[in-house]
């Protein structure tokens, strides 16, 4: 009988109606003969919303507390979650917190790392033919403090449960089927990958795409664990992430556009170092230079940007394609910056890129 993780986001949980139709759907895959671990994040905006109590009270609160009033949401959810499931199956589900599946992490909160999870309460519930039900992004630190994994972690709780109880894959749905040439909601021509390799996934999340936590695929990628993505509403499964999935040379993969990122202009070189765990992008100019940060921030000093990247094995041989991409953002943007590897090539602009200006490149490198 196979072993399944199934991850599923906040938007899944966003009312009873969707609770009730996802516990249905999680019941009929269990009498199909398949054993199910659920792993559930917070609803909606619970989490954004408890952060902003927080900073209504204080300008700077206390790490440690965060976490502890952030963890609420997860655990929220578990426990309707299982109601839901319960109320047709009387029994069957049963809720744990990160802290009671062993879940353990190091000190570092807000954006904590797994060390283990000794998962011996999965064990048992799966021995008696339950189906747990987790509270993802949260664990317990080696000094017995609730620590949170960042945003997006509920994904990494659940490659670490798979990787822990030796499943078959990691199941994790979302509001998009899977990894697309372009972003369907942008690009109306983007087509579904139906597989990729570790390394191309990683390269894609971290440039901004929203289907998986780059933390996760690179967990995921360590431990050898098989994901595929799948769509919350329906259950359809999407993208294969697994470490067969071998790219042709100069295959293109993915064009991805990100309008989360701010840039400041820097006096003294030194100064990165502030928020090193946030920057994207360095550029050195004298002193100091420019910086890229891979998230917004709301003080005077920087500034709202975007970039736009083309991920494809073999990029460095297609340099008239990205001269074309470069010339149709010089001649709609103003260009800061542009960062190649073997993997992909991104462009750093000032301004918003319009949706015409996205499908315009998109037609360059998938025609």
């Amino acid at each position: 009988m196979p072993l399944v993780v199934q991850k599923y986001g906040g938007s899944s949980l966003a009312t009873p109606e969707k609770i009730k139709s996802l516990a249905k759907r999680i019941i009929e895959r269990y009498d199909s003969g398949t054993k199910l671990v659920i792993v559930v994040s917070a609803v909606g905006q619970t989490t954004d919303n408890l952060e902003k109590k927080a900073f209504e009270l204080s300008p700077n609160p206390d790490a440690r507390e965060l976490d502890m009033l952030i963890s609420v949401g997860e655990r929220e959810s578990i426990s309707l979650m299982t109601i839901a499931i319960n109320s047709i199956r009387p029994g069957l589900a049963i809720s744990f917190t990160g802290s009671q599946i062993g879940l353990i992490t190091d000190t570092n909160h807000r954006n904590a790392r797994i060390l283990e999870i000794k998962g011996d309460r999965l064990v048992e519930a799966l021995e008696k033919c339950k189906i747990p039900v987790i509270a993802g992004f949260q664990g317990v630190s080696t000094e017995k403090q609730i620590t949170t994994l960042g945003r997006g972690g509920s994904d990494t709780t659940a490659v670490a449960v798979t990787a822990a109880l030796n499943a078959d894959i990691c199941e994790i749905y979302s509001d998009v089927t899977g990894v697309y040439s372009a972003d369907p909601r942008l690009c109306e021509s983007a087509v579904l990958n139906k597989e990729l390799d570790y390394e191309t996934m990683l390269t894609i999340s971290s440039l901004g795409a929203k289907v998986l936590k780059d933390a996760a695929v690179e967990y995921a990628h360590r431990l050898n664990i098989k994901i595929s993505t799948g769509l919350n509403s329906s259950g359809e499964l999407g993208t294969i992430i697994s470490n067969s999935a071998a790219l042709d040379r100069n295959k293109f993969v993915s064009l991805v556009y990100n309008d989360k990122l701010s840039y400041k202009i820097l006096y003294k070189e030194d100064s990165i170092f502030d928020n090193l765990s946030k920057i994207r992008y360095f550029q050195k100019s004298g002193s100091g230079g420019m910086v890229i940060f891979n998230q917004l921030y709301s003080n005077s000093d920087s500034e709202k940007c975007c970039s736009l990247s083309i991920v494809s094995s073999g990029i460095r041989s297609e340099g008239d394609k990205l001269l074309l991409m470069r010339n149709i953002l010089f001649d709609n943007n103003e260009i800061l910056a542009f960062d190649i590897s073997d993997l992909k090539f991104e462009i750093f602009v000032k301004n918003q890129i319009d949706k015409a200006i996205i499908q315009k490149i998109h037609g360059i490198f998938f025609g």
